[in-house]
Order: C-alpha cells, then structure tokens, then sequence
C-alpha cells in the first residue's frame, strides 16, 4: 500500500499553461502532451549536409568477419535465454509473462528460432513489437508536480526483448574496438573509475603547471529521448555496419508508438518519432556509437585545446550521455566547442542546456560568462 501511495501522481503541472491538473483523464492528457511533444520529430536537415558532416569525420570501421558475426543465423542456446529472464518483470503490451515463456519454452524455442532468424534475415519485424507502454519513474530530488522530472521507461513484449538482447550481447563485445578509451558506459570492462582518476591526474597537472584552463560538465537535453533515427542509421554506415544489420534496426525503429501508463490506467496510443527506447537491451549500446561522433568531433577540432597528460591530449571524458570537457585556451576552446556542438545538434538531436552546464575555472578569472 506505501509502496502504491508513493507512486500514485495526485497532481501535474501541464506542460503548456502550467495550471495543476488533479484529475486523472487531465494528469493523463499532460503526460501525453509532453511525451508527444519530446518523441516528435523536429523539422528534418538535408540528408547531404549530414553525408557531408560524417565524410569529414574519421570513425574506425567494423572489419567484415565480425560483420558476418553480428548477424550469423541465430542459435537455439542464444534463445535459451528464457532461463535468465526474471519471474515478475512488468509484462509487455501482448500481455505475456516471463512465466509463461519459461513453463512453454521447449514449444516456444522452434518457433521462435525460425521467426527471429526470418526477421534477422529480412529486417521485418512482427506488428506487436511497434507497441510499448511506457512507464514514468519519478527522478529523484526533483518535482513530482513536473512532467519533466520523470524518466519514460518502455515496457516492451518479452520476445521483442529477447531478440534485441541477443543482438545486443553480439554487439557489445566488438564496441571496445569501435568507441575511444574515453567512453565507459555500458562498455565491457571499462569501468566510470577509470575516467574518474583520468580527471583526478587531469586536475593535478592543472594545477602543477598553472595552466589557465577549465573543467566543464556539459548539461545535454533529454539525450537518449532525442536522437534522430536518419542520423543514427547513417552513423551506424559509418562505423562499417553491413546494410543487413542497419536494416534489422531500421525495422525496429519503424513506426512505433507508445501509451503512457498513469496511475494504472493507459493513454490513448502516440507516434513515436526519435530516440532510443530506454527498457531496450540495444538502446544503450546504440547510443554510445551515436554518441561518438560527438566525442570524435571534439577530439579532432584543432581549435579545441584539450589538457596534455603524459604526451597525450585529454579533451573529454564521458559516461554514455554524461560529459566532462577538459580545455586550455578556455575562452576560446569554449566557445568552438560550443559552436561545433550547435552545429551537430542541428543535425543529430543531440543538444547542450548551457544555462544547467556547470564549469569549474582554473588558475584564472573568465572575462565572460562562459555558460550564456
């Protein structure tokens, strides 16, 4: 009962004249104005000026074999991860448990080793797996009153889950080859340790040399909700992914829609038009390779002047979409990478709250305000 209490939104601010809803069709209508609004495709770019962009950008590829690798038929033992699945986990839009998949599995395996195969093939995927609810977590510290301050977890079918884990656990263990030491979110065997005692050693050689620099946390806007489909596809043919893989994730990210779960009641259903579905075991993989390009484009611009750390150049340090930038020749490098980031925001969706980034000067005074 405490636990129901605590979940239940007795009142939200609406989005657009921020009056205090109470009533439960009107907190409901808020959520879907909101989430409508933040899963809805802003006006398109041209498609040739991200060609052109991500032509000027050096991305390591994805050799051939472990191409083949990422999308060789699939095994029943990699379906037999029904074992792994936890009894009691939210149930997807079709209604099926992860009890139900685990008292049928030996019925269920055949079947689905065929169709996971026909859609790993052919990048079709089932009606069913287009639909999630999504549910609103409150985030910690932050009015409950804003729609804002809750986080859309997507509840999706068991089998959709299932198969995009498989392609997942494939694709993490060819990421270390593909993202720079510099990223260490949902990387194997990285771990945010490292990166925090690269700052402490960053900070340290700051202050032994008396280096006018800053150190910046980069505030990004809604990150994971925001990413643009087109951009990631063209980001994934960068890396060197076949047309086969990129296929079978265009499918996935095909016309979805979603119903936001309030106070145990449902929405009526929405387009979804960008980001990453948080609940998905590849969504977070596939950030990070989006992500990158953001990274790379910081670490190959001459103009940004990151801090020298035992003969190498140190500019960013990044845990999935959480950012530290390290600059010398602050008010310039500041200002370029601000610059570069509008310019790639424009493109990817991928923007910067300057008025929540955070930065932290060191040995001297800005003459401006940096964060404007």
């Amino acid at each position: 009962r405490k636990q129901l209490e605590e979940s239940t939104i007795y009142q939200i601010k609406d989005p657009k004249t921020n009056i205090l809803e109470s009533k439960l069709e009107d907190i409901q209508k808020c959520f879907e104005t909101f989430f409508r609004e933040l899963y809805s495709q802003p006006n398109a770019t041209e498609e040739n000026c991200t060609d052109a962009f991500l032509s000027s950008l050096e991305l390591p590829s994805l050799p051939s074999l472990k191409n083949e690798l990422l999308t060789h038929p699939i095994l029943a033992e990699e379906i037999n991860a029904f074992s792994r699945l936890k009894p009691g986990k939210a149930v997807g839009p079709d209604g099926f448990s992860s009890q139900w998949y685990r008292t049928l599995r030996a019925d269920l395996v055949p079947t689905l080793l065929k169709s996971f195969n026909y859609i790993l093939q052919e990048g079709e995927i089932p009606p069913s797996w287009r639909e999630a609810t999504i549910s609103i977590i409150p985030k910690e510290g932050k009015d409950k009153r804003e729609c804002g301050n809750y986080r859309p977890i997507s509840v999706l079918n068991l089998d959709y889950k299932l198969f995009t884990s498989i392609l997942a656990r494939r694709l993490e263990k060819f990421l270390p080859d593909l993202i720079d030491l510099d990223q260490t979110g949902f990387i194997h065997y990285r771990q945010t340790t490292d990166n925090i005692r690269r700052i402490l050693h960053i900070s340290t050689q700051i202050q032994k040399n008396k280096t006018q620099s800053i150190i910046g946390s980069l505030d990004t806007e809604k990150a994971f909700d925001s990413v643009r489909w087109v951009f990631l596809y063209k980001v994934l043919g960068k890396f060197g992914f076949h047309d086969k893989f990129i296929r079978v994730i265009q499918g996935l990210f095909a016309r979805p829609s979603a119903r936001i779960k309030v106070n145990g009641d449902l929405s009526k259903p929405f387009a979804l038009e960008r980001g990453c579905r948080q609940g998905c075991a590849i969504s977070p993989l596939l950030f990070d390779l989006f992500i990158e390009t953001f990274g790379q484009t910081i670490r190959q611009n001459h103009n940004i002047r990151g801090v020298a750390l035992s003969g190498v150049e140190h500019k960013v340090v990044m845990f999935a979409d959480d950012v530290l930038v390290c600059l010398e020749e602050p008010e310039r490098s500041f200002s370029e990478l601000m610059s570069t980031l509008s310019d790639l925001g424009k493109l990817s969706g991928y923007k910067v709250n300057i008025s929540k980034t955070q930065v932290m000067t060191l040995n001297y005074t800005a003459s401006v305000a940096l964060c404007r």
